[in-house]
């Protein structure tokens, strides 16, 4: 290793971009670290082999991972792969030396974000590089994370649109019952009277008054579950509306914003 024992990421650190470098050219590493950290923006790890750089990607989390693609026993496209089979979405600037534009291009199959030839190496270039790698891995996790909100906002949106369906259908068959019932009741009521004696009647009369009762009750949880259908929607309409005063991470309107708002 360049330093006298690995460091690893602090939390007096945590303005900076944490860098993890891997390289077995130890001048070449050290001029990488004083490059960086002479902006005073980045906290340089160092590592001189491909497997002590992958120990380390087991013991902490860096921002950027910055790789020489030619190192003995682990080199910089075998840990790209075991990125990729952890699954890991860390960002990548592989090291490439003259000719070896193959490597370059196989490293960016494998997820690398970027590369940098060592023959080419730029000290005021690369710590732009290195910035411009770790936005773009920002604009990225940013993006991906707002299109999952927007899938669970559309699964939200059709669960609610079958719910609000369910809801007219059950409200519209329990009017059209209660209007049938108050009718019968009322039919009843003017077909028996004039044919029951006057304790008969009476009887009947409180009767029909309970079943009126009844009726009213169920006419007020039928007019609940209009309500709800109707604070469902406004509900659903003002969401929408806040989402689409919002814009993607690309700064593209939010797909929704197209959509109108649900019919009561």
């Amino acid at each position: 290793m360049v330093r006298e024992s690995f460091r690893e990421p602090s939390m007096n650190d945590s303005h900076k971009l944490q860098i993890l470098i891997a390289d077995d050219e130890e001048s070449f590493l050290r001029v990488l670290t004083t490059v960086l950290e002479s902006t005073n923006r980045f906290e340089v790890f160092p590592c001189e082999s491909g497997e002590e750089a992958v120990e380390a990607l087991k013991r902490a989390r860096y921002d950027v991972l910055i790789l020489d693609h030619k190192m003995p026993g682990m080199t910089g496209l075998n840990i790209l792969q075991w990125l990729h089979e952890q699954k890991s979405e860390l960002p990548v600037i592989m090291l490439t030396g003259a000719g070896s534009e193959n490597i370059a291009v196989e490293a960016m199959k494998l997820g690398a974000y970027d590369y940098v030839s060592k023959e080419h190496f730029d000290r005021i270039h690369f710590p732009i590089v290195v910035s411009s790698v770790y936005e773009r891995y920002l604009f990225k996790k940013e993006k991906a994370l707002f299109t999952e909100s927007e899938q669970a906002f559309e699964r939200d949106l059709a669960t609610l649109q079958l719910l609000r369906q369910s809801l007219s259908s059950i409200t519209r068959i329990a009017t059209t019952t209660l209007n049938v019932m108050k009718v019968l009741t009322l039919e009843s009521e003017e077909s028996l009277l004039p044919h029951l004696a006057p304790e008969g009647q009476e009887q009947l009369q409180t009767l029909q008054k309970k079943i009126r009762s009844e009726i009213g009750i169920l006419e007020s949880v039928n007019q609940s579950m209009v309500d709800l259908s109707i604070a469902m929607v406004d509900h659903y309409g003002g969401k929408q509306r806040v989402r689409d005063a919002k814009l993607r991470p690309d700064g593209k309107p939010s797909s929704t914003q197209e959509k109108t708002t649900l019919p009561r």
